[in-house]
Order: C-alpha cells, then structure tokens, then sequence
C-alpha cells in the first residue's frame, strides 16, 4: 500500500439501496484523500468487519433491512470508539437522525447532496467537524426551546450548570454552541483566536464530563441538561 493511500482517510459505506451505495462509493473513490475499505448492504455484516476494517468513517444510510440504523450506530460506537459516524438521511427523516446522533453519530447529511458535498463532509468529520443539514439544527434548537419553556427553573440557571450537577467552563459552553451550528474544529478556532488542537482539547474534556464520545453526542446531551444557554 503507498504511503498516500495510508494516510487517506478510512470509510467504510454500508448502505441497503444500491444505487445510492454505487453513487456514495464512486465519490469516496474519486478523491485521492479518502480510501474506501468496505462497501455493505447489511447493517450486520457491516459490524462484523469493523474490527479488521477499522474505518475512520462509518458512513451510513438509515435504509437497512436487517438491523435498525440507530441500533447500528450505537453499537458500531461502542465496538470502534475513535470511529466517527456520518449518517445520510432523506428529507423529512430529522427525527431518525436525531436519534441516530443521540446513538453516537457525529455528524448528519441529507441524501440529495452531491459528490463533491458528500467528500467535503467526510473529511469536514474526521477533521473533528460536525456536519449538520439546516433542518436537523433547527429541530436540535426546537428542543432546546420546549425544554426551556417544559422547565423554566432549569433554563433559568446559571448556563454553565446543570440540574446534575455538571459543570462546564464558558469557553467549552461556547466551544459546544459553535459545534452545534455545523463549525469544524478550525473554523472555531479561527473565532475564538486559539489553535484547532486547543478546541480539541475543551472537546475532549466535554466528553470526560458528560460522558460522551462524540461532538454531536455532547451538543446532544449538553442541550438536554440546559448547559448551552442561548443558541
């Protein structure tokens, strides 16, 4: 294998439509950046090979006929961790893939995006970014509006602490509010005047806190506890 092909990013694409398998797995290959290692119809089989595979990038439609999609996600997250999870979903379909990013994915894209949008995306993941399409962000802040208006003592609270118990420092609050509005790791670097490896690092320490494992996991379960203030 040449040295490029090692340093390319590793998906894997499982899919239950072939024709939409056959589109994604034609981009994955026409950018010398990524490097496609399995391309599956079954959600299952697709779990079996994730050990010896090891993609960077499980990149994944939700039509499976043999194993739930969100189910797929949550147990590819707890066999391969350091996996990041793009979920690709059709129009109307939000709420799957709120749940699928409540599962672990980090990211979601819409089916009708092209080839170039598609690469773009998965290499915007594995740079530490969040892809997220404008509606599922708008369903995302939906709920954190209900909950407010649901527990008005809990959004009344200090932003930076939760009925829980936890606590995030104003930098990671804000680090988190960037993440949910779709920036990658640089581009919040970039606002906030700090390298990508010190946005990594208030990421990782999230994680730690609310006991995630992933960016979206942690907008996820950051919003719920009412730790992001305004968005």
């Amino acid at each position: 294998m040449t040295d490029a092909a090692n340093a390319a990013v590793r998906v894997m694409l499982v899919d239950g439509d072939a024709a939409i398998r056959q589109r994604f797995a034609a981009a994955i290959c026409s950018d010398a950046r990524l490097l496609l290692t399995e391309c599956l119809a079954s959600g299952r089989e697709a779990l079996k090979r994730m050990a010896t595979a090891r993609p960077d990038v499980l990149l994944l439609g939700l039509q499976l006929s043999d194993l739930d999609a969100v189910d797929l996600v949550r147990n590819a997250k707890r066999m391969a961790a350091a996996c990041e999870i793009l979920v690709v979903v059709a129009p109307g379909d939000e709420q799957v893939a709120l749940a699928s990013l409540a599962a672990g994915a980090a990211g979601c894209v819409t089916k009708p995006c092209g080839n170039a949008e598609l690469v773009a995306q998965v290499l915007q993941l594995n740079a530490g970014g969040c892809p997220i399409f404008p509606a599922l962000l708008r369903l995302l802040l939906a709920h954190v509006r209900a909950a407010r208006h649901s527990a008005p003592e809990a959004a009344a609270a200090s932003a930076e602490r939760s009925p829980t118990g936890v606590r995030l420092t104003s930098r990671e609050a804000q680090v988190l509010r960037l993440i949910s509005r779709g920036c990658s790791y640089a581009e919040i670097g970039r606002r906030l005047g700090v390298s990508a490896h010190t946005v990594a690092s208030h990421i990782k320490k999230t994680y730690r806190k609310l006991e995630v494992h992933t960016a979206g996991a942690a907008v996820m379960r950051a919003m719920q506890l009412h730790l992001l203030g305004e968005t």
